[in-house]
């Protein structure tokens, strides 16, 4: 049963081994981080753009172009560095920010696509997404936090369009996320 589903679904199941790696050594803070989200990200892209979550595959696109410049970015940091806090002016504009830009291209998916599935909801948490990634580049603590919080509705949809692989595999986004948060915060006080 898990073989037929993996032989008829291998899009997901690759991009779900890849993002797991990619999280995993995000939490280790290790370079290998971008290049395995970069190839999740490739194959999510395709995934999303079969099933109608256009921002979500446009957010693949993002993605593969964050980590570029996040595998560049942390190659040039000194290797042992140390997760930083942001201030709440910061959160405050980059979430701010991101639910404008969900309104905007949830509006323009829904007036100008066919087939689109939840355009105000993809759309926000895709901008969401682009803070998150933001603060992880920049090694910010609180990128767990936020992604503990978009993982948990983007289970819930994915859910809704029968994506039970990406599902599962946002559930387990989640504990990592608890894990790299806990991680990264004994990393800031040491």
């Amino acid at each position: 049963m898990i073989i037929q589903w993996i032989q008829e679904n291998i899009w997901e199941f690759s991009g779900i081994i890849c993002s797991l790696l990619g999280v995993h050594f995000s939490i280790q803070q290790q370079l290998a981080a971008w290049i395995w989200n970069i190839l999740g990200s490739i194959l999510f892209g395709i995934l999303f753009y079969q099933h109608g979550l256009y921002s979500d595959m446009e957010l693949q696109v993002f993605f593969i172009a964050m980590g570029i410049y996040g595998f560049y970015q942390w190659k040039k940091e000194e290797p042992n560095w140390k997760a930083e806090k942001s201030s709440n002016q910061l959160l405050i504009l980059g979430i701010t920010l991101a639910i404008i830009y969900g309104l905007v291209v949830g509006f323009l998916h829904s007036r100008l696509t066919n087939l689109v599935s939840f355009a105000y909801l993809d759309a926000t948490l895709t901008g969401l997404s682009i803070f998150g990634t933001w603060l992880a580049i920049n090694k910010k603590i609180e990128n767990w936090t936020l992604w503990i919080i978009i993982d948990a509705i983007y289970v819930l949809m994915y859910i809704q369009k029968a994506l039970w692989g990406t599902s599962l595999l946002y559930v387990l986004f989640i504990l990592l996320a608890i894990r790299g948060l806990n991680q990264w915060k004994r990393n800031f006080k040491s």
